[in-house]
């Protein structure tokens, strides 16, 4: 299954072919609407084509021109429940903390810059989800030829995708560049919730891990770096 990445520097925006239309996981930062379509018209993709958009959890970089997609477009929003009414708030959760020194020291960056709230325009749609439950699942797991994971963690509504050729896209449960540190995110809402995610995502043997940021790397570099998690301690900005 050919994999397209429309995103940028920071955020990695993948976008797959379906049967019909084409799948969407995330949006970036809000302002990167104009960008993101230039991408796409890069790969000679009309937004209009986009079918779904899979939501892997409510943060500014992920759900930032989300509203602009919806707009442009008839695509549904695959999210967790969890995730609508965070969509609403327009603010990521402060819940739990930086996961290390240097990510507290990356977000103090970011507030000098102007980016220290995580704001992101508020997305009220409900006519346009398809929230994750028992009787939505399976016929969501058909149109994408995948399976829906829960990966909580990073954040209570994180959830990813496993392709049938084993390819895992992991939205935020890994990351892959700087500040991040063997593949740790930089913020953890619960530290334990995020080590059976790690667990679960090595118990799916996955062939590709796609994060939201940085490059794909293999299942072995989880495999390597797991044992850090015992030691990773949490620095709120509460």
């Amino acid at each position: 299954m050919k994999i397209i990445n429309v995103g940028n520097m920071i955020n990695n925006n993948y976008i797959i072919k379906l049967s019909k239309g084409y799948l969407l996981i995330d949006t970036g930062y809000p302002g990167q609407f104009e960008n993101f379509k230039k991408r796409l018209r890069r790969h000679n993709i009309d937004i209009k084509e986009i079918s779904y958009i899979l939501l892997t959890h409510v943060h500014n970089d992920h759900a930032g021109f989300l509203n602009e997609v919806l707009n442009n477009s008839d695509a549904k929003v695959i999210l967790h429940p969890k995730a609508v009414d965070r969509l609403k708030e327009g603010i990521n959760s402060f819940e739990g903390g930086c996961a290390g020194r240097l990510a507290l020291t990356f977000y103090g960056i970011m507030k000098l810059f102007g980016k220290g709230e995580h704001r992101f325009p508020p997305v009220d749609r409900p006519e346009r989800y398809i929230v994750l439950d028992d009787k939505s699942l399976p016929a969501v797991e058909m149109q994408l030829s995948g399976t829906i994971v829960n990966l909580p963690g990073h954040t209570a509504d994180s959830i990813g995708l496993l392709l049938e050729d084993g390819s895992l896209f992991c939205g935020d449960a890994a990351m892959n560049g700087f500040p991040s540190l063997n593949r740790v995110t930089i913020w953890i809402e619960n530290l334990k919730e995020y080590k059976k995610t790690w667990e679960l995502m090595l118990g799916m043997n996955p062939s590709k891990i796609y994060p939201s940021h940085g490059r794909a790397f293999s299942k072995e570099d989880l495999e390597k770096n797991i044992h850090r998690l015992d030691r990773v301690e949490l620095y709120s900005l509460r």
